[in-house]
């Protein structure tokens, strides 16, 4: 666990992290840090820093540099104990995040906005408190031990920022009636600055307010004096004015001497976020005291107690919940926690977006809060930790959106709701909520409608309640129903119900309700409005952004953005609250909307979807730097009113995620068959760089199902190929070696040799990863005479690169040299990421042929491009190959440090070749030291994950090191069977190290 940070800018450069300085040495390093801080939580482009630092003349290898000085610095920083995500690599440039809690320029700001605003508020004494904890965190000239470019320009502005916060807080001292105490300040600064105004009528006004008025109008002698000489120029109008109203005796009496009072510390939120109780709440009191009981126990507990209701929809879950977290708000002092987890709807709730929220309600900012589910859960659970909290789950999906949310330590209750049994929560206290009874069922309509009209029909009522089922849902509409009737008797709305055909129709009042209520705002609404609203309750998207209206209407964004206004305007469409330009319709009326889109839908649907189309195909050549080995379909694409793709475009990808999914079942649902596949085909770049597999597996078998609906063999294939690729990513080779059979034998038939290729590269790849090389080679070569004579650069630079690495893995260096060599020059310029590999397999290349500084060369490139792209997986490959290299060279300390590196990369990404292949090289190190104990206990964890997912090769490599172990430990039974066993593999796949053995 990294302790926390501080930067210091006020003043020489300054990094502490646990309170002990963390040293940044070298005067690159130095003047990076300074230009990132000075604008930190801000993305830097390369092209500024090389600006920054070489202002004149920056020489040909300006990027690289800044490239490799990120590195050393990233290094420096987590090695003195700064968190690793505080500095961030993206596309185009670095981002260093620091809260207000990390950086002394930040609080500044902070102190600074916030004493302003108790000013504006009257509160001058409070206000002028939390400007002087600002200027405290000034420690002298900003950035004073740097002489960058910008880093000496803002280090005026920010002196000229300091001055005049002085200025603001010494006047208003002077309101305040402190002109006694700041005198000899006020003197001291007139001398610092004697050509500046404000601070001479400061000190003028607090001269004659004790008493010294000579000496007030001396001060004005001597401003004037100074003002001629300098620059021939009188003193400004305020001045003279000043001047005169202390010798006719008519400036302001000074107010009287306050002080302001003692700071409050600052209270910790406690946030009560329970939705409003039901004043009807009936029945369930046997329960409700269990609940109280076990939950309230919390503070005698050692673990976080957790009860879990489960029940059907409607059985009143939620009710029960808010009324028992109701009842012990007093005994959970320090605020309760809610959130609809969305069981119910299509997209639930995502725990890490849950978390963020819980995080904000319990005061961390939006720079404070994590990136990944992992850190927001840690985050979380410290945040809580001591409190007495409730945490009300509602509506859980399952165990795994539950377990994020559940507080690490005791002194917390968690009371979640689902319609599933959550048996696998640990340690949880399930209880199944089931209807009502009669008599309790009774009472609840007589609560909702009153006893008086239920009480003189006890048959009509239990029938009523029997019709509902006991459901207190379906009892809730039928009181609303008879309360708004009040010359109904219960007979009457029983008789209603006791057609089946109708009976949910007489019990969706609340929905007629909504649906009256509505029905008014469409009727003001223009012909286009109401066209655009009825269009809008089709889609499956739950938010989207303008360009999704224009599209639906085939308008422009100025058309499309009067219309939004109309609907934004009569409460029919809401802002989504994530994102400017961003909106969304509320459930009921996305249900009502979809009721009134009379005429067919289905060309307007096409069309936004053809606008997602469009917008992800640049996105995949945007982070691709290219559109290589990806196939499309001829479905139209909506491009008249689409926006252009922001700068990030992972970012835009981040924003849109759902709503690609959601397209591509739409076009599956809606038979598009073309436009389905080719929406998959221009995201897997997107799924793939943000390591999103499940999504990607979706919207495959989601496309791959309505191609074959609809006799799409083209695009059959081409989903089939994808879940090839997809498997061999997860190593699942044995399911992908399937699909790819079907894709290759569907290309060949259709005549579609470019889909063939590309099929033959996954296939050779898979082949290769099984041990079945020859047939691998085979493929690869028949692909690339293919590529070549196609033309396709990028595919064939591809190809190269998956050729070499299999030849690199089976030992045969240098047939594997011409293929990856080839691939290194035709590939410059093109996929970074495909560059890098290139690179690994060459490091690899080098290595093994003995050309150590050149394989260390290798996997340096290799890594500045993944850290310039923000790849953790490239970036671990990088560090495991450099790792390779020290070991080599005896470096053993180095090497543990690289190989552990690459395995803290990797662990959230779950790659287990890369898993087992660092763990074999980590026992290497340990093999080497001697520590026979670790060596063996990482070579046997290396061992099950290359079976599990079926590896001979490395199966083999783990055997052979393992014999190695056992012979040097005096073991030579184990040796001996080890060294069988990887004899036997390596003999399996031909690799020529079986004689090596």
């Amino acid at each position: 666990m990294y302790a926390v940070a501080w930067f210091g800018v006020l003043g020489p450069l300054e990094v502490t992290a646990a309170g002990r300085p963390v040293p940044v040495l070298g005067r690159s390093q130095r003047e990076l840090l300074g230009a990132l801080l000075l604008r930190a939580n801000a993305l830097v482009q390369v092209d500024f820093l090389v600006e920054d630092l070489w202002p004149d003349q920056p020489p040909p290898t300006a990027r690289r540099q800044i490239q490799n000085t990120v590195g050393r610095l990233r290094r420096t920083l987590t090695g003195g104990g700064v968190p690793s995500e505080t500095l961030e690599t993206r596309p185009g440039g670095y981002l260093l995040r620091a809260s207000r809690d990390e950086l002394d320029l930040l609080s500044f700001h902070w102190h600074v906005e916030e004493g302003r605003r108790l000013a504006g508020a009257g509160r001058g004494a409070e206000a002028a408190a939390r400007l002087r904890a600002g200027l405290a965190l000034w420690r002298g000239t900003p950035l004073a031990d740097l002489d960058g470019h910008f880093a000496v320009a803002r280090a005026r502005r920010l002196q000229e920022d300091r001055l005049a916060v002085l200025e603001e807080c010494l006047a208003l001292d002077l309101r305040l009636g402190r002109h006694h105490e700041v005198v000899g300040e006020l003197a001291a600064l007139v001398e610092e600055h004697p050509l500046r105004e404000q601070p001479r009528a400061l000190l003028m006004t607090a001269l004659h307010r004790t008493g010294r008025t000579a000496e007030a109008l001396e001060e004005y002698r001597r401003a004037r004096t100074a003002f001629v000489a300098e620059l021939g120029l009188e003193p400004g109008p305020e001045l003279r004015e000043l001047e005169r109203s202390i010798l006719t005796g008519t400036l302001d009496p000074p107010p009287e001497p306050s002080e302001p009072p003692a700071a409050a510390p600052p209270a910790r939120r406690r946030p009560r976020q329970l939705p409003p109780d039901i004043a009807d709440f009936t029945g369930r009191q046997e329960l409700i005291g269990w609940l109280e009981e076990l939950l309230a126990d919390a503070g005698d507990s050692t673990a976080v107690v957790v009860a879990a209701i489960a029940g059907p929809a409607g059985v009143g879950k939620t009710a029960l919940a808010v009324h028992v977290a109701h009842r012990l708000s007093g005994t959970f002092r320090d605020g309760q926690l809610y959130v609809d987890l969305g069981g119910g709807q299509a997209r639930p709730a995502e725990p890490a977006e849950v978390l963020a929220r819980f995080l904000r309600a319990l005061g961390a900012h939006g720079s404070q809060i994590p990136k990944t589910l992992e850190e927001r859960t840690e985050e979380y659970r410290s945040a809580v930790a001591g409190r007495r909290m409730l945490v009300v789950l509602d509506n859980a999906v399952d165990e795994a959106q539950v377990r994020p949310l559940v507080p690490g330590a005791p002194g917390c209750s968690v009371l979640v709701t689902s319609r599933s049994h959550l048996a696998g929560l640990p340690g949880a206290r399930l209880v199944e909520l089931s209807v009502l009874d009669s008599a309790q069922a009774v009472e609840l309509l007589a609560r909702i409608v009153s006893g008086d009209r239920v009480t003189p029909e006890p048959e009509a009522a239990r029938e009523l309640a029997r019709l509902c089922g006991h459901l207190p849902l379906a009892l809730r509409i039928a009181g609303a129903r008879l309360v708004t009737r009040p010359d109904w008797p219960l007979s009457e709305l029983a008789g209603r119900l006791t057609d089946e055909r109708r009976r949910l129709d007489e019990l969706a009042y609340s929905d007629l309700e909504v649906r009256a209520g509505l029905s008014v705002s469409l009727g003001r609404l223009s012909a286009r409005a109401r066209r655009l609203f009825g269009l809008l309750g089709h889609l499956y998207a739950p938010e989207f952004a303008a360009w999704v209206c224009a599209a639906l209407l085939d308008t422009t964004a100025a058309g499309a953005a009067a219309l939004i206004d109309e609907l934004t305007d009569a409460q029919l469409l809401q802002p989504s609250g994530t994102g400017r330009g961003r909106y969304r319709l509320h459930d009921l009326v996305r249900l009502f909307a979809r009721e009134t889109g009379a005429d067919d839908p289905g060309p307007a649907l096409a069309r936004a979807m053809g606008g997602w189309l469009a917008l992800a195909g640049r996105a995949h050549i945007a982070v691709s730097g290219g559109d290589y080995a990806t196939l499309h379909g001829g479905a139209p694409r909506w491009t008249s009113g689409l926006p252009d793709l922001p700068d990030d475009p992972l970012a835009w990808y981040d924003s849109e995620r759902l709503n690609l999914i959601m397209a591509v079942d739409q076009a599956a649902a809606a038979g598009l068959d073309e436009l389905c596949w080719d929406l998959v085909s221009s995201t897997y770049t997107l799924f793939l760089t943000r390591g999103h597999n499940d999504d990607w597996e979706e919207t495959l078998k989601a496309a791959l199902a309505c191609t074959r609906r609809a006799g799409n063999a083209r695009g059959t294939a081409t989903m089939l190929m994808g879940l090839g690729l997809l498997g061999a990513y997860r190593h699942d080779y044995a399911e992908a070696a399937v699909v790819l059979e079907e894709s290759v034998r569907t290309f060949r038939q259709i005549g579609e040799q470019q889909g063939l290729v590309y099929a033959l590269g996954v296939a050779a790849h898979v082949d290769g990863m099984i041990g079945r090389y020859d047939e691998a080679v085979a493929f690869h070569e028949e692909a690339l005479e293919a590529h070549r004579a196609s033309g396709d650069l990028g595919a064939e630079v591809l190809l190269l690169r998956s050729l070499g690495q299999l030849l690199v893995e089976i030992g045969r260096l240098e047939r594997a040299r011409p293929h990856l060599e080839r691939a290194l020059v035709a590939g410059r310029g093109g996929d970074r990421r495909v560059h890098a590999e290139v690179l690994y397999w060459l490091g690899q290349l080098h290595l093994g042929a003995g050309e150590v500084d050149q394989a260390e060369s290798d996997f340096k490139e290799m890594l500045a491009i993944a850290e310039d792209l923000a790849d953790p997986r490239e970036e671990a490959e990088a560090r495991y190959g450099l790792g390779l290299v020290r070991l080599h060279t005896g470096a053993l300390g180095a090497a543990s440090g690289l190989f552990r590196q690459a395995m803290e990369l990797n662990r959230p990404l779950g790659e287990p070749l890369t898993d087992g292949r660092i763990r074999t090289a980590l026992a290497l190190v340990h093999h080497r030291r001697r520590e026979f104990r670790q060596a063996i206990g990482y070579l046997t964890e290396a061992i099950r994950i290359f079976d599990a997912i079926d590896t001979p090769l490395w199966q083999a490599r783990s055997y052979r090191a393992l014999g190695d172990v056992h012979a040097a430990r005096g073991d030579r039974p184990a040796a001996d069977a080890a060294r069988a066993r990887a004899r036997d593999l390596f003999t399996r796949v031909g690799s020529p190290e079986a004689t090596e053995v």
